[in-house]
Formats: structure tokens, sequence, C-alpha cells
């Protein structure tokens, strides 16, 4: 892989909008704000990254890593159409598939990302809280780099994420209580043991790394996915999994710089963010029209693990996304993301896991109302492998 072709220049409080210096790994801007990354936009051709293999590092202008990544291979990953989604809702609808990443979810763009940027700036040991699939992945992505990670997650994460990470190497620490417990402890650890906390939003390269997925999707429009397939064009509507809120910001980011970068001139999309019925703080902040959120207290038992974040750190920071586009926030019953998990795999091949899946009941919402604006894209975030105990 080439070297030296990340165009960033620093990081921004998205907050109160004060740089920092991107040379030195750092946590949140004083004021309490998410920090992240600027780039120097000017000279990037995209028809120079168009001749480059695809994958994640194809975009390297648009990404935070000045040298080689740690890399798992990371590939580009399908945009599928869904052929009976697109006519049983009567819009086109496409899904993004990040499956076949790297320990299986879409955690595998923020850990290459994250990791890789620690390493270059000399960090020797993270500590980070986890609602699952996040620890496997930065336990594998740490393994490869040499780099000690300490995993805090809650007692009720799924069984198959505290094992990946273990595995893998990472020491893992369970706590009672949720993903916000379990970050309160890896925050003491990380104290305690001089590692850096690479919390949600309290680390700026996760988000990036989770940009190139939606780099790809834009790249992507008005190509065919494959010879004979339905061509697909600007996307009007991307529905997200929302946990902590990083996709979804991640997603409008990559809208706004692929726009500044002139490489699209159309109406940029919708943001539809969707939570379970069960945890939906984000979503009830949205729908009583507040700026920032409330925590969730009432207990999180859905099979979503991912959307198990009670007291997201920047629910601010999503709503204000999400707002900006025109879109919306969505809560779905469990019952629905089950269903929707075993109608994915039997009518279009696609064995989804469950924060995936619920992208599906949310859509049918809109479409039911007439509210769903084609072109769709749903984000399947993972494989639902690592859910088969839990979905008989």
């Amino acid at each position: 892989m080439s070297s030296g072709l990340s165009h960033l220049t620093h990081l921004e409080c998205a907050r109160c909008g004060r740089q920092h210096d991107a040379q030195v790994l750092q946590g949140r801007c004083d004021c309490g704000g998410t920090l992240l990354a600027r780039y120097d936009l000017s000279g990037i051709d995209l028809s120079s990254l168009r001749g480059r293999d695809p994958g994640m590092w194809r975009y390297r202008e648009l990404l935070p890593v000045a040298g080689d990544p740690v890399s798992l291979g990371e590939p580009e990953t399908p945009l599928l159409y869904m052929r009976a989604l697109s006519e049983r809702w009567g819009v086109e609808t496409w899904m993004k598939d990040d499956g076949s990443l790297p320990s299986g979810t879409f955690k595998a763009r923020g850990a290459a990302a994250g990791v890789s940027r620690a390493l270059e700036l000399g960090v020797k040991g993270i500590a980070m809280p986890t609602a699952g699939n996040a620890g496997g992945a930065w336990a594998l992505y740490c393994a490869r780099a040499g780099i000690e990670l300490t995993v805090v997650m809650a007692r009720s994460a799924p069984a198959s994420n505290r094992i990946e990470a273990e595995v893998a190497g990472a020491t893992v620490e369970l706590v009672d209580g949720s993903i916000a417990d379990a970050g309160r402890r890896a925050k003491e650890i990380a104290a305690e043991r001089g590692a850096f906390f690479a919390g949600t939003f309290f680390e700026p390269y996760r988000l990036e790394g989770k940009k190139s997925a939606w780099l790809e999707v834009l790249d992507r429009a008005g190509e065919s996915s494959a010879p004979g397939e339905q061509r697909m064009e600007l996307p009007r509507t991307l529905v997200i999994p929302v946990g902590g809120g990083v996709a979804a910001v991640a997603a409008a980011k990559a809208v706004a710089e692929i726009a500044a970068l002139g490489w699209v001139d159309d109406e940029p999309p919708l943001l539809v963010g969707v939570q379970a019925e069960d945890c939906a703080p984000i979503v009830r902040a949205f729908e009583q029209g507040h700026e920032d959120v409330a925590a969730w207290e009432q207990p999180t038992t859905t099979i979503a693990a991912g959307l198990r974040v009670p007291a997201p750190a920047e629910g601010a920071l999503v709503l204000d996304r999400v707002r900006a586009s025109g879109g919306s926030m969505l809560a779905v019953a469990e019952r629905d993301i089950r269903l929707a998990v075993h109608h994915l795999a039997a009518s279009e091949g696609i064995f989804a896991c469950p924060e995936g899946a619920a992208t599906v009941a949310a859509a049918d919402r809109l479409a039911r109302d007439g509210r769903l604006e084609g072109p769709v894209i749903l984000y399947n975030t993972g494989s639902g492998t690592k859910y088969v105990d839990v979905l008989g």
C-alpha cells in the first residue's frame, strides 16, 4: 500500500469549533465536545481513487492514517439490490451489507482506522467499553498491531462477543449494568494503567473508518452492482441502526465531504436512525423536540446488542445530523426485528444481524405511511451468524 496519502490537517470540536493538533491522540475537547477529523480537500481527484483496488483503503486521502494501516484486508462490501423489498414498498431499495468484513461486522472499519492511528501516535495500551461487537473487532486489530487491549462489557452482552475478544488476547472485564457502567469502569482502567480510553466519540478515528462504508456507496452511485443487476442512482434515504450513533454521524460526514469535493450535485440523502423500542433515548428526544438526550432508565433487553446504549455520549450530535438532513428517528418493536431477520434471509438471501434487520422494520413503517423516499439504502452492520443462539 502507498503511504503518506492522507490529507488530514487537524481535529475540530463539533461543539465549539476549536481546532486541535491531529498529531496528538486526544479524546474530547475541553468543552466536552467530540473531535472530528478535518482534511484538505483540495487536489483530491475521484478518478485517481477509482484507479485503485477496491476496499476501505482506496480512499486514503479521506482517511486519517498517514502510513501503512493495520489491516486485515478490509474489502469493499456488497451493495445489493433488494428485489422483494423494492416490490413490496414500491421504491428502489438496496442494502449495504458489511457482514463480510473482518470480525463479521462494520466495527472492523472503525477498529482498522482507530488502531492504525493509535499505533502511529505511539499508543501502547487501550481500554474501551463495548456493547458487544466493537470489543471483538478492536481485539483482533490490536492483536495485529501489538497493542494491549482491555475490554469492559456488561454481563448481559452476547457471550460470543466476550469469547471473541478473549480469544484475540484482550483482557475482558464484565460489569453489572449496561454499556454506561462499562464505560465508567473502562475510564478507571485507562487511568490506572496509563492506557488510552477509546470509548465511543472519545476517540476521533473510529468514525473515520466507519465513514468509508458511505464513501463506497457514494462512489458507486450510478453503477450496477454486477452484470445484469439493477443500476443504483444516488440514494435519497439512508436507514441506519443507531446505538451510540457513530454510524449515522459518519454517514453525514461522508456525504458532506463528497459534496464539498463536487463528486455529487444532487440533493443530499435523508438520514433515518433506528433504535429498538426497548432502548430508544435518541428517538424519544427527537420526538419530543429536545436538543439533547436523556438517559434511558428502563431495562434494555433487545437482542440487538449494538442498540443497547441507554446513555449515548453524543446523542445531541446524532440529533443534529439527522435533523439537518431532513430525516427522522424511529423505534421498532422486538418482534418486528426478529421477523425482519427471518424475512431478509428467506426472501433476499441475506442473514443480517438484528441491528441491520431493524432497518427493514423501520423502512417498512415509513413505506406504510407513504414516507419512504427512494432510492433507499438499508445498512446491515454485520453477519447474523453471531446471533444464531438467540434467533430461534
